[in-house]
C-alpha cells in the first residue's frame, strides 16, 4: 500500500525515497523551523517523508520532536502523535510525531540527509489520517503531496 510515491508519480526510479522514510536533516526558518540557540542558523530535526510535489522539486512531510512545544496552540496538541522508542531505534526516547504542520523541503537537501529508518505502515498510517483531520493544514497543501 504504501509504495515509492516518486515511482508512481514518474514511472521511474532515481532514487529509493519512499514514505515513511525517516531522515536527519538540517532545517531552518526556511522550513519552518526556530533554531534554539542564539545565533544558530539551523538545527538538526528527525524528517518523515510524506510525499513530493508533482515537479518532484520539493518533499512534504512532518518532523518527530522529542516533547510537545509548550508555547502550541493548545488545539493543536492533539496532532502530536506519540511514537516509542521501543519501535525505532533511530530515538533516543519516546517522541512526538507533529502533524499539525507540513514542512516543505527542497530536493537540492537531499545529498545532505541522513537515513535513520522507516515508520512502519501502521504508524503511517495514523500520522496520515491526523493530518487529514488538521484544521490547521489546508487542503491545498494536503492535495499537493498526495495525502487526499
Amino acid at each position: 500500500q504504501w509504495t515509492n510515491l516518486y515511482q508512481t508519480i514518474h514511472g521511474t526510479l532515481q532514487m529509493t525515497l519512499n514514505i515513511g522514510n525517516v531522515y536527519r536533516i538540517k532545517m531552518d526558518e526556511s522550513n519552518g523551523i526556530t533554531p534554539k540557540a542564539p545565533g544558530d542558523i539551523s538545527r538538526n530535526k528527525f524528517f518523515i517523508v510524506l510525499g513530493f510535489d508533482i515537479d518532484d522539486n520539493v518533499y512534504g512531510g512532518v518532523i518527530i520532536n522529542s516533547e510537545i512545544n509548550p508555547n502550541i496552540n493548545s488545539n493543536l496538541r492533539e496532532f502530536h502523535i506519540p511514537i516509542q522508542r521501543i519501535h525505532y531505534s533511530f530515538l533516543v526516547r519516546d517522541s512526538y510525531v507533529d502533524c499539525s504542520d507540513i514542512k516543505v523541503v527542497s530536493k537540492s537537501s537531499f545529498a545532505k540527509w541522513q537515513f535513520l529508518g522507516r515508520l512502519d505502515d501502521y504508524d503511517i498510517e495514523i500520522v496520515n489520517t491526523t493530518i487529514l483531520s488538521c484544521p490547521a493544514i489546508n487542503k491545498a497543501t494536503k492535495k499537493r503531496f498526495g495525502i487526499i
